[in-house]
């Protein structure tokens, strides 16, 4: 097997209705309110609020405002605008945007990679806990670091090498133990949203792909023989 999408607009729906089978997989329903932690250009929020329906809401929160016109761009494209709040604020310190029990579900999609600071890992999965309801859930979504075939491992390398922060899957569940979520489980989840060298080397934000100097460097001959693929993607999920 090799690549089957060569266009940016193909991969961006594959990416997207990637994320719709998580939101579903996870347990978010219609009429839930769901807090969406580190939502970044939104495209994990949108799922999520499609989801929900218009009975619904999603309050999405990042410590930036950098991605605010990709976000409000993304939300208008799925039509799910009226559903949604933004706030900014840091996801390891939410107590001035978001009060105790205020979520069915409380959800992040690849968060973790980007913390600047990882070891506010445990901060996060605490703010997340206090502002689920009880029996409610908290599901973080991020990225296997174990590539299964040469497209992968260029995926992976690329985050990799830019400095992102891949924890270890127990590294993760044990956060989630620590603040007593409960049926702490870990699920894996395929993908098969594999793209042309032509693609990989573009700059891709929807897709947390980027080309330059350093990555032709370093990865220009791997992307170029097989491409990129999605690696699984790991599923987190606990009970409060």
């Amino acid at each position: 097997m090799t690549w089957n999408i060569t266009d940016a607009e193909t991969l961006e729906n594959a990416i997207f209705r990637l994320k719709l089978r998580i939101a579903r997989r996870i347990g978010v329903q219609k009429g839930m309110a769901v807090v969406d932690v580190g939502c970044g250009q939104g495209g994990f929020t949108a799922a999520v609020a499609k989801t929900v329906g218009k009975g619904g809401k999603v309050l999405a929160v990042d410590i930036s405002t950098e991605y605010l016109d990709e976000f409000t761009r993304r939300l208008d494209k799925h039509r799910v605008k009226e559903r949604v709040t933004f706030s900014q604020a840091d996801s390891a310190d939410l107590r001035t945007v978001i009060p105790d029990e205020a979520a069915d579900i409380v959800v992040s999609y690849r968060l973790l990679e980007e913390l600047k600071r990882p070891q506010d890992i445990g901060k996060i999965v605490k703010e997340m806990a206090r502002i689920v309801k009880k029996r409610g859930r908290v599901c973080m979504t991020e990225l296997s670091a174990k590539a299964e075939n040469k497209a992968e491992e260029a995926y992976i390398r690329l985050h990799k090498e830019s400095g992102d922060s891949l924890f270890e899957p127990e590294e993760i569940a044990e956060a989630m133990k620590v603040v007593e979520l409960k049926n702490v489980t870990v699920n894996k989840v395929r993908t098969s949203i594999w793209f042309s060298p032509d693609l990989a080397r573009q700059d891709l934000s929807f897709a947390q792909v980027w080309f330059d100097a350093e990555v032709e460097r370093s990865l220009g001959s791997l992307i170029d023989e097989h491409g990129m693929r999605y690696p699984a993607l790991l599923v987190f999920s606990g009970i409060r």
